[in-house]
């Protein structure tokens, strides 16, 4: 296995399931590992107000001199969702990668950050009214570009043996004006954090007015 570079994130946010404040209802539900995996895309989180795609793919920015993973967010309500994407720290994001000789990671080694327990959530809510987070309707996605932040590294697999493994981690908090939701991935299972990649690689330069979260 060749060096791993592993991220940090700093504060993140969570909340206890089902809990209710200020007449919002804060849900967080995950998926089962056995339905992630396509040849494309794979599902990270499937709530009550969203799904969170990882797309398979290494997109490359003429700005930007590392990899970026593509996210992409399904409304599956039948309301507005409302996502905060302001904060480059406060979002789902790849927190570590490898190559490997196997579809899996053999050796856990990765670093992550306990949430914090707190959460504005009047805030949130008000943001929602004031139509100042990302909106997206009820069955349309939205798609924004995560850079790794590294020093450059050139991805690639030499090999049909090989394998790119990216386990992605962070957060997401979002609302419909009723439900919160705060999508937290320090505790989901590696199977569905881990986004398993086979020779050989796709790399796709980013469309014009993509959404990138920055530092």
């Amino acid at each position: 296995m060749k060096t791993i570079l592993t991220f940090l994130l700093v504060t993140t946010l969570v909340l206890s399931y089902g809990q209710t404040i200020n007449k919002l209802d804060l849900r967080q539900d995950s998926v089962n590992g056995k339905q992630i995996q396509s040849s494309s895309e794979h599902l990270i989180y499937k709530g009550s107000l969203v799904e969170l795609y990882v797309e398979k793919t290494i997109f490359h920015s003429a700005t930007d001199s590392n990899f970026l993973i593509k996210f992409t967010i399904k409304n599956i309500s039948d309301k507005t969702v409302g996502i905060d994407l302001t904060d480059y720290w406060r979002v789902v994001y790849p927190n570590q990668w490898g190559i490997y000789n196997k579809p899996y990671r053999e050796l856990i080694d990765e670093e992550q950050i306990i949430p914090d327990k707190t959460i504005n959530k009047t805030e949130i809510l008000n943001k929602y009214r004031d139509n100042s987070l990302t909106m997206i309707s009820p069955d349309e996605t939205l798609d924004y570009y995560r850079d790794w932040n590294g020093s450059g590294e050139k991805v690639d697999l030499k090999n049909k043996d090989e394998y790119l493994i990216i386990s992605v981690d962070g957060q997401l908090l979002l609302t419909n004006g009723e439900q919160l939701e705060h999508i937290t991935l320090n505790e989901v299972d590696n199977t569905l954090r881990d986004i398993v990649i086979s020779y050989p690689l796709n790399h796709k330069t980013i469309p014009e007015k993509s959404v990138i979260i920055k530092h």
